[in-house]
Formats: structure tokens, sequence, C-alpha cells
């Protein structure tokens, strides 16, 4: 099967789905290539694609789901039997039910998937204090990935006309476990610290975040990502809430031993 050109499809607040998805495509046919943001509320349109073209989507895991609003915004895109790579990437705790979540929402949009896999990602809630899974994807990771990627145009090569695909199986249950669902928490703002830099407010993927006479994030739109703590220059955005600090602690002490990223071709 000739591919005329490739999509690489993320919603990434902290970019580890980002990297997973680019290390994929660096293995990948050399053709025509373009990326969609789907982070940004701004960027998402309309969009759809051909049986000639290959899709790779990438997301991050929320609690063994695909997070919520990267779903909504996957629900603008449409396949016509294309070919599509899907990725679901999550914090070295579980993927659980995202991987078949993933699977089905492909199908729904008339996505084919010819490949998919999971990656590690550093979790949203890791810190200097709390490290889960840091760094990650690493060296190693962006390796594998490639190789992977390697493998999916051997695959694609093989097939022998548009709209006809051997899914791979994946893990995961149907009904699908509850997911996080909205939290009563955004991150807390120290004002000491704060120099209303307003970095935090176009990295926020539900554009929850607001500057007036100082910082305020909506509790009805925020989705925890912590791409606004990450951001901060001066660590002025933190959890603080105690049922939050508590889960991140638990985290970084049971969740230490590395899982590996999972392939399914």
């Amino acid at each position: 099967m000739k591919v005329k050109k490739i999509w690489l499809i993320t919603f990434s607040p902290t970019r580890t789905s980002q990297h997973a998805v680019e290390a994929i495509a660096s293995g990948l046919p050399a053709i025509p290539l373009e990326n969609i943001d789907l982070t940004y509320s701004d960027t998402v349109a309309v969009r759809r694609f051909g049986a000639d073209e290959l899709v790779v989507i990438g997301v991050p895991v929320y609690a063994g789901r695909v997070a919520p609003l990267a779903v909504k915004r996957l629900g603008k895109l449409q396949g016509d039997n294309t070919p599509a790579v899907i990725i679901a990437t999550y914090g070295n705790r579980d993927f659980e039910d995202a991987m078949i979540e993933l699977k089905d929402l492909a199908l729904q949009a008339a996505f084919l998937p010819v490949a998919a896999c999971t990656f590690i990602g550093e979790h949203s809630f890791s810190g200097p204090a709390t490290p889960i899974a840091f760094g990650r994807p690493d060296s190693i990771d962006l390796t594998t990935a490639k190789a992977f990627g390697l493998k999916i145009s051997e695959k694609l090569a093989r097939l022998e006309e548009p709209g006809i695909v051997d899914c791979p199986e994946v893990p995961g249950k149907r009904p699908y476990k509850e997911g996080m669902g909205s939290l009563p928490f955004t991150p807390g703002l120290l004002e000491s610290r704060c120099t209303q830099c307003a970095a935090c407010l176009p990295i926020c993927p539900a554009s929850a975040i607001s500057l007036e006479s100082r910082i305020e994030v909506d509790r009805g739109l925020c989705i925890f990502c912590c791409a606004c703590i990450k951001v901060c220059p001066e660590d002025a955005l933190q959890i603080d809430a105690e049922p939050l600090k508590q889960k991140r602690q638990w985290l970084s002490e049971h969740c230490t031993e590395r899982r590996e990223p999972e392939l399914y071709l």
C-alpha cells in the first residue's frame, strides 16, 4: 500500500505523548508529514482523511482511560477506512482500558488501526520530591519507538490495497472502567511567588486560566493535567489539595519499577 501523506495527531499537555508520536514517525516512510495538535482548543477543526493517508494518534491516559478532553477533540476527526497507528501514554501505573477505548474511538471514526502501542511518560503529578517515571519517554523508549515505526512501515508495504487492514488485538475490557471525571480541585497559587508572567495561560489545554488582578483557575474547566505547574518558572502553581498530595506520594512510592512499552502489530 502506498501512503501519500502522514498526519501526526496528538493531545499532549505536557508533551510526553508528542515525543512518543514523533519518535515512531521517525521510523515511518519519508513522505509528506503534517502535525495536528489537538491540545489547544483554537487549533481543533473538523478534518477528514482518505484511505491513502496514515494517521498517527497519540493521547495520554487519565486514570486508566483516554483523557476526556482528548476524546472530545478526537470526535472532530473522520476517516474513510484510513489506516492508523494509535498510541496511549501513561505514567508508569497502568493503562487499564485506555488502549481498547482508543481503538474503539478510532474504529467508530472509520480509522483502521494497523498498529497500536503504549508508552510510558513522566506522570503529570511527578516532581523533584516525588518523581514518577521521571524523564520518560527516555532514550531507550524513543529508540524502541523508532524501531516500531520501521516495523509499521514494513507492514504498510505488505498491504495490497487501502481499506483492508489486519487490526491488532489490544488489552482492555468493555464496558470500560470508570474514568477520573472532573476533580473538585485546581492547582493552588502561591501569590508571593507569582510574577504574573502569564506563561501558564497559553499552555492550558482547557483555557481554564485567566489573569486580571491575579491568576485564577476555573474549577469547572481544569482537567488537572499539570501543564501549568510544569511551565511556571517560579513554582507558583502547585498541587496543594491534600487528597492529590497523598495520591502523588503513593504513586511515587509504589510505581517505581520500570514498565516498558507494549507494542501491537
